[in-house]
């Protein structure tokens, strides 16, 4: 197993990659309940290339990607991605894709591959400002909100 790294792009080659993530995984089933609820509310998401670059786009809604990438020979391959919209003093997280090799029951589970993209989303969310918490719809109509942990401040 390879290093995991998360990037907010990727080049158009992984269009298909991120096509299969979002569309055609095995997991849906387990997250049916929201993807409906989430669809109907943000819409569905649709994959383009742009500048030779994958985006994911919800009209009219103009979300943060984050994809998690394996690397073998320096070579990205996506693993999984996060798609989430900022409303607010939150980032609400409307879709999660994991590969099925990284899921809790896949061969790579020892991976933890939720757990990492859930905290990067979370890093990303302190490096925000006005940001406290992180919304995520994972299988549930209601968000679960997660509160932001900021590093105490130092005094001298």
């Amino acid at each position: 197993m390879s290093e995991v790294r998360f990037t907010s792009s990727l080049p158009a080659e992984h269009r298909d990659d991120i096509e299969r993530l979002l569309f055609f995984n095995g997991n849906q089933a387990k997250v049916v309940g929201s993807v409906g609820f989430v669809t109907q509310r943000y819409g569905v998401p649709r994959i383009r290339v742009v500048d030779e670059r994958v985006r994911i786009g919800l009209d009219p809604h103009e979300p943060q990607t984050l994809f998690a990438v394996e690397l073998e020979d320096d070579e990205p391959h996506p693993i999984g991605v996060i798609i989430y919209v900022r409303e607010d003093d939150a980032l609400v997280v409307l879709f999660v894709a994991v590969d099925e090799a990284f899921s809790s029951q896949g061969e790579h589970a020892g991976v933890g591959l939720l757990r990492l993209i859930m905290a990067e989303l979370q890093g990303v969310a302190r490096r925000v400002r006005g940001i406290g918490t992180v919304a995520v719809y994972l299988g549930r109509t209601t968000p679960t909100r997660i509160a932001v942990k900021r590093d105490a401040p130092t005094s001298f």
